[in-house]
């Protein structure tokens, strides 16, 4: 395993004193032995540059990339112990599965017999289930079929570092989730350190142990799933990080007498002192909702924002509906649970516990107050509690 650390790296394409074009500007990135991590942001944010610089194939403008504390910016790439697999699967056609997945081993200079060889290729093979596909070639082969044999060939190896560039993308949405849960759990059972690039941010909150999030370049956020969509360090990573995306209204914060009173077109509610973690000084500031976190008034305790909205459009997906109204402050999008009875043109009153409102600076875009979540576990215990004790809430 191996600790990576990115230290202030910077990548200019072109030249630095004139038109350079700045890919990745000053990110610092610590990945701990055998964690997994995830750049995410939309195309052209750096994620992939940043890749190619942890692999050798680029080189830094300024900065350090260290693997266990030693420098290996000036290392070539097939000296640094990484194995890389692309979104293009990359298999050698006329070869054999069994040749594709050992053609690594047979290269290097590890002293292993083609007995050695031809029973780790089968280990690896029996590992990822492809073990009847050994002598078949890649024409042969489903997509999913060949993405196995890709992360086979980068797994029998044994490298230092797993380096993965939108591994997934070419596959339909179904094998798509089946392979990011294989490549989470293999990950998992090997150990080795891991980065992975995507713009999918369900699959950045589903296989990350921990998530870089990049905009043009810049670091926006690095931290755990949970933290990243509890607590988005600014307005960009709350809109990117979520499906469906987060309703944002511009507000105005005023003091109250317990917390603060938010003010939108249209509508305004309290915050209390329990529901801040820090102190929200009066001014502008952007208001975010998620549709998950939004109930039918009346299905839970009502101690939030509620308001009307008229909708214009039901999505079912399976149990769940996303709606999509027009609200007092604008358009409203909702994640609900009872939908059946409802349609285009009806109203759906909605309500928001106060935990759940998040505000953002309006100069800064930075966070003032996340989604808390020990609260409203609290409310509902309580609720049950008095509930059970015959007490009507």
């Amino acid at each position: 395993m191996t600790h990576l650390t990115v230290d202030g790296v910077t990548k200019i394409f072109g030249d630095p004193d004139k038109d350079g074009v700045v890919a990745v500007d000053d990110l610092d990135i610590d990945v701990e032995d055998g964690e997994f991590l995830v750049l995410l942001g939309p195309s052209g944010c750096g994620k992939t540059t940043t890749l190619r610089m942890i692999g050798g194939l680029e080189t830094p403008t300024s900065g350090e990339i260290r693997f266990d504390d030693v420098v290996v910016n000036d290392i070539k790439a097939r000296n640094r112990d990484v194995a890389m697999v692309f979104q293009d699967f990359a298999l050698y056609p006329h070869m054999t599965v069994r040749e594709n997945l050992g053609f690594g081993l047979k290269r290097e200079d590890n002293g292993m017999s083609t007995a050695d060889v031809n029973e780790r290729v089968e280990e690896v093979a029996t590992m990822l289930e492809i073990e009847q596909l050994l002598n078949n070639k890649p024409a042969q082969l489903s997509g999913g079929q060949k993405q196995r044999v890709a992360l086979g060939r980068a797994i029998i190896r044994e490298p230092r570092l797993f380096l993965f560039d939108e591994p997934l993308a070419n596959l339909d949405a179904k094998l798509r989730k089946t392979m990011r849960t294989e490549i989470d759990e293999l990950q998992s059972e090997v150990g080795i350190t891991s980065a992975y690039v995507t713009h999918n941010q369900e699959e950045a909150m589903t296989i990350a142990d921990k998530i870089a999030v990049l905009n043009d370049g810049a670091l926006q956020q690095l931290g755990r799933p949970e933290e990243v969509f509890n607590e988005p360090a600014n307005l960009f990573v709350a809109q990117f990080v979520g499906s469906p995306d987060m309703n944002i209204y511009d507000g105005v914060v005023e003091e109250a007498a317990d917390g603060v009173r938010v003010e939108l077109d249209g509508v305004s509610f309290e915050l209390p002192s329990d529901a801040l973690d820090a102190e929200v000084p009066p001014g502008g500031v952007n208001v975010g909702f998620r549709p998950q976190d939004f109930y039918q008034t009346g299905k839970r305790r009502a101690d939030g924002l509620t308001f009307d909205v008229d909708i214009r459009v039901i999505e079912p997906v399976g149990t769940k509906a996303i709606v999509h109204g027009d609200g007092p402050m604008g358009d409203v999008t909702a994640e609900i649970g009872e939908f059946h009875g409802l349609s285009a043109g009806d109203t759906l009153s909605l309500s928001i516990a106060p935990e759940h409102v998040y505000l953002f600076e309006a100069e800064t875009e930075a966070l003032r107050k996340g989604r808390r979540i020990e609260n409203r576990a609290s409310v509902q215990s309580q609720s049950q509690s008095s509930e059970s004790d015959g007490v009507e809430i």
